[in-house]
């Protein structure tokens, strides 16, 4: 091996921008360079290049621990303990959930975030309740997060109350009280005394903590209800921040200072699929929340914000649940690039039911690997530098801005809320996602892409609900149609549970019969893409490989029994044996024929012979196959 030295920079002179460019013209062959572009959800693009010129002339600006703190709100970043690692508990029963916290706080966990709840927590409903819950937990150790369903005082209280049991002392408190009344409206549709009320109610408490727990935020800023129901990460981003904002607002009133009420805010951000725009998005969201604090007269400490994130929902799948445990790591990861203060990394059985023991153990050891064995504490900000992402930083943050500017011009948050801005924005956002779920340019392994219909399905406990929690009874001053959770999975997953249903009631799914053209070599990968088209639906493809005329064709298919033939092959010969075999087909009574691939100029022609339809990448594979079940029979 040669010993001498590269000198890459000597040996490979600068190629500037521009020289990039005319060469990528000239390789574009007068397609438009925006061919090169790629569309992001929130109106962003991202480019194909990016140079120093897109970060700007002083990316980064600060360092981390400094104001606007969008490379961290610590000197050293995570450097110097890593992020906490917080396991959220659900478990409706408190010796369930008691049993559980015991044993992760054995095993790793440092934090814990509780949801408590009649319908969709921890059914904590006394002061021996919450004694029970965290008896084996140090208080003055361990940082407790609530996030309670409703009636978030009382939970505080209960709290404050098994610390002096135990006699914690406050000062050693650390964590959130969850008062968060603008997701109580969101996720239940109703605020019983209106958000100046609910903030009134919670001033004391501001204050109090303030002065005597100041490591116990008492506010909670939960982007959960919105990222669940479908946002972007730049409307998640912007109503966070307008939440926060009216926060302030609120408080102000009620007589706490803008400075206590900053200090006083936890947030907690849903990561999803998106690697590079979630890191960009955390990033965001301290910058932008810097610069709303400082707007209001808070001093650079009170600018500095609590960030929690969570791997999202809405992302993990019932089917091929296991996939879960990749997306939570990727998204774990990018809430660790993007500088999180806390991280919950959620059990990847979490849209089966509740979690066991061994779930809650592969989401806790994701972290405990990212930290300890891929050492990802030890750099502070190590997206900072770069071109990307720091261009990426500042376009969410300024889309973000826009839209903020755009709820304040309605009112604020709670107008937007219940004017229906909210769900009407959210709804447009299911929609052009659902477009793309439905077509496959967003696939979902595991589900729309390489389904495993004989997977081994897991069974857990399910959740006393699974849809939004029902509005507290009463006379409520504010009122609205509660934010639906959706999971991007869902329409594929509804098509395998009808085929289960298929299963079940004959011995067999669906089935359709691959009828592949020419040799292998010619007709594999269009074959298998077809294959793999139809299991997301839950039809079995029975794959015959060549035929050597089209009576054979049509006999082997006769003799299958098989009521949907999917004729598949090389385009040079379909004008020959499409017609042919479909005319064969037709004749044998309940057959459905379906062609792989575009029909192109060959279209009418096909159709004329009998070809019921056309599956081809592009098409709404949903809607496809939907219609195929209705013919199937599938319920």
């Amino acid at each position: 091996m040669s010993q001498t030295p590269l000198h890459i920079a000597q040996d490979f002179p600068p190629t500037s921008v521009e020289e990039w460019r005319r060469l990528v013209d000239k390789d574009l062959k007068g397609k438009p360079f925006t061919s090169l572009q790629s569309a992001l959800e929130g109106g962003l693009t991202l480019q194909p290049l990016y140079s120093p010129q897109d970060a700007g002339p002083a990316a980064p600006p600060e360092p981390p621990g400094v104001a606007p703190f969008l490379r961290g709100t610590h000197p050293l970043g995570l450097t110097e303990g890593g992020w906490l690692v917080c396991q959220e508990y659900s478990e409706p029963d408190v010796a369930t959930a008691a049993e559980a916290i015991r044993v992760d706080l054995e095993r790793g966990v440092s934090g814990l975030w509780l949801r408590l709840g009649e319908t969709q927590g921890i059914q904590v409903r006394d002061a021996s309740g919450m004694e029970r819950l965290l008896a084996q937990v140090p208080l003055s150790k361990t940082p407790v997060y609530l996030e309670p369903e409703d009636n978030a005082p009382s939970a505080a209280a209960l709290l404050l109350h098994a610390a002096e049991r135990t006699q914690t002392p406050r000062e050693s408190l650390r964590g959130c009280l969850g008062v968060d009344p603008l997701g109580v409206l969101a996720r239940t549709g109703a605020l019983r005394s209106g958000l100046q009320a609910a903030l009134a109610e919670a001033a004391p408490l501001v204050t109090s903590t303030r002065k005597g727990s100041p490591g116990l935020r008492a506010l909670l800023v939960s982007t959960r209800a919105y990222a669940d129901a479908g946002a972007t990460s730049v409307h998640e981003l912007a109503w966070a921040i307008a939440t926060g904002v009216e926060y302030l607002r609120g408080l102000e009133r009620a007589g706490v200072s803008p400075e206590d009420a900053a200090r006083s805010l936890q947030f907690s951000f849903s990561v999803g699929s998106q690697f590079f725009p979630e890191i960009a998005k955390l990033r965001a969201a301290r910058l932008l929340w810097s610069k709303a604090v400082a707007a209001s007269g808070g001093s650079p400490e009170a600018q500095a914000m609590a960030l929690h994130a969570r791997t999202a929902a809405a992302t993990k799948s019932r089917r091929d649940p296991w996939v879960n445990i990749l997306r939570s790591t990727s998204e774990s990861f990018a809430a660790v690039i993007g500088g999180a203060d806390s991280i919950t990394t959620s059990p990847f059985d979490e849209a089966i039911g509740l979690p066991d023991e061994s779930s809650r153990r592969i989401a806790r050891n994701t972290q405990l690997i990212l930290r300890d064995e891929s050492s990802l504490n030890r750099v502070a900000d190590p997206a900072g530098g770069s071109y990307y992402i720091e261009q990426l930083t500042h376009d969410i943050a300024r889309a973000a801005w826009t839209e903020l500017r755009r709820i304040e011009a309605l009112g604020g948050m709670a107008a937007a809320l219940v004017q229906g801005d909210i769900a009407r924005v959210l709804a447009e956002t299911v929609a052009a996602r659902s477009k793309a779920i439905r077509t496959r340019r967003l696939p979902i392994v595991g589900v729309s892409e390489f389904p495993n219909l004989d997977e081994q399905s897991v069974s857990r406990t399910p959740r006393a609900s699974e849809a939004s929690s029902p509005a507290p009874a009463g006379l409520a001053e504010l009122r609205m149609t509660p934010l639906r959770p959706v999971r991007v999975a869902e329409p594929f997953e509804s098509l395998r549970d009808a085929s289960d249903r298929y299963l079940a009631a004959h011995g067999h799914r669906p089935r359709a019969f691959m009828a592949n053209l020419g040799t292998v070599a010619e007709h594999t990968a269009r074959a298998m893409w077809i294959a793999n088209a139809l299991a997301a639906g839950g039809i079995d493809p029975v794959q015959h490989h060549g035929f050597a005329d089209v009576a054979q064709a049509a006999s082997l298919i006769a003799a299958s029994g098989a009521p949907l033939v999917v004729i598949s092959g090389p385009d040079a010969m379909y004008p020959e044996w499409v017609p042919a075999l479909t005319a064969a087909l037709k004749q044998q009574s309940g057959r459905i024929v379906a062609v792989a691939g575009r029909p192109g100029e060959h279209e009418a022609a096909f159709r004329a012979a009998g070809v019921d339809l056309f599956v081809y990448a592009g098409a709404d594979l949903f809607e496809t196959l939907s219609s195929l079940h209705k013919q199937l029979g599938v319920s």
